[in-house]
């Protein structure tokens, strides 16, 4: 792997008469180029330059930055996917009938929801800040409206279904959902809609069926504020910003504990106690924008992240079965700066050795469709569903064959609209 700023230099010698391009455009190729060829890295980083400066190929290496951009990291879909099969194990425990020793030792690892959802919160905070600050070096500013459209585009559709059909569910069996639960999951409120509840002393109806869409509350209350942040708040202190919410949250999370009780079911999902979670990706995204940070943290060995992943697989779930209160005091945060590590390591070292074994052709699929797993999985593990779409281990199939429908019939066909560029010009988006 060569350097970034190498990346960079590239850009602004390729590009030339044009806007500079951002280091992020041309730092794949190159690594691509100077490891492939098994090149030292600044010779071989000097070779590539030159070879493309004397041969004119500027044009066609810019094109092919741009193909590799749009393509999807396929070891970060490994990632999902190992994350939605956490969440999955861990949902479908209700509807195990049998009591193993063996069993409830290894469903400490395997069936870890809380890192499950922290790598789906730290990949979305790393990525989308990516390519908002990207925006703004382009640009100079972000486009707002076009940005929640997009996002409405990815998420609402899939969302909207699940809770139409669980509203059919509701009439036809009796769940005992209620309008403000329906009301609460549609308007991405449920992470403060229990707290609320329990101030008014109010039963959820809904806690199972639209439990698990906490996360998509945080993740849209992040959407609506840090393109705020990103954009007005001077850049030298955007990353101590960043940083303090991140090392903040233990205290939070704590103070709210002893001096709010009624929040204490609740402290990793809102947003106020658990933005942590997110903003440990945000701030490895603005802290390797710079080349320095960007290529230390990509030289870190192998063996010290073989360590990390050994924390956060089996050392943090051990602390977290035998401390009580640990994740919501100190583990969250200690979780989430590893995934943030990790995963600025896996982006940089494309070849390596964990890089290749999350490209495994089956994890990248399920990562692939795990938000409509997702979403869906909430019908299949639970013992309310007495047929055998509930029956463990039937119901983690059906699950995963949820998510697959509902992927190609509708997540994929919406997806594809937030490029479409008549609907993004017909709603004043431009191209």
């Amino acid at each position: 792997m060569i350097l970034i700023d190498a990346g960079y230099d590239a850009g602004k010698k390729i590009h030339g008469r044009k806007r500079h391009l951002n280091m992020d455009m041309l730092g794949p190729v190159l690594r691509v180029l100077v490891t492939s060829a098994g090149l030292p890295e600044r010779e071989g980083a000097k070779k590539v330059l030159q070879r493309v400066h004397q041969t004119g190929h500027q044009v066609k290496l810019l094109k092919l930055s741009k193909i590799m951009l749009k393509n999807r990291i396929n070891s970060f879909d490994g990632l999902r996917g190992i994350a939605i099969l956490l969440v999955v194990i861990y949902h479908s425990q209700n509807t195990i009938k049998f009591d193993s020793d063996i069993w409830n030792i290894l469903s400490i690892f395997i069936a870890n929801s809380s890192l499950g959802v922290r790598i789906f919160f730290v990949l979305s905070g790393y990525l989308i800040t990516r390519i908002l600050l990207k925006e703004i070096n382009e640009t100079g500013v972000i486009n707002l409206k076009r940005f929640h459209v997009r996002r409405a585009i990815r998420l609402f559709p899939n969302l909207y279904c699940f809770v139409g059909v669980v509203f059919l569910i509701n009439v036809i069996a009796n769940l005992n959902i209620t309008p403000q639960d329906f009301i609460s999951a549609s308007t991405f409120t449920w992470n403060y809609f229990g707290v609320f509840a329990a101030i008014a002393n109010e039963k959820l109806g809904g806690t199972w069926f639209f439990g698990h869409l906490w996360t998509l509350a945080l993740e849209e209350q992040f959407y609506l504020l840090w393109p705020l942040f990103l954009l007005f708040l001077n850049k030298k202190y955007l990353r101590k910003f960043s940083l303090c919410l991140v090392l903040s949250m233990p205290i939070v999370r704590v103070a709210s504990y002893f001096l709010f009780p009624v929040t204490r079911g609740y402290l990793n999902m809102m947003l106020h106690t658990s933005i942590d979670s997110i903003m440990a990706g945000c701030f490895m995204a603005i802290l390797t924008q710079s080349p320095i940070y960007s290529n230390r943290i990509s030289k870190i060995k192998a063996s010290s992240i073989a360590m990390l992943v050994t924390w956060l697989v089996f050392i943090s779930p051990i602390l977290d079965y035998l401390i009580g209160g640990y994740l919501i005091s100190i583990g969250i945060t200690l979780n989430v700066i590893c995934l943030g590590i990790l995963i600025v390591w896996i982006h940089n070292n494309p070849n390596s050795y964990l890089s290749k074994l999350l490209s495994n052709p089956i994890l990248v699929y399920i990562g692939q469709i795990s938000y409509s797993i997702y979403i869906w999985q909430q019908l299949f593990l639970t013992d309310q569903n007495t047929t055998i779409t509930g029956i463990f281990p039937y119901n983690i199939g059906f699950s995963i064959l949820a998510g697959m429908v509902a992927y190609y019939l509708i997540e994929k066909p919406t997806f594809n609209l937030k490029d479409n560029s008549k609907i993004l010009s017909n709603l004043g988006l431009g191209k």
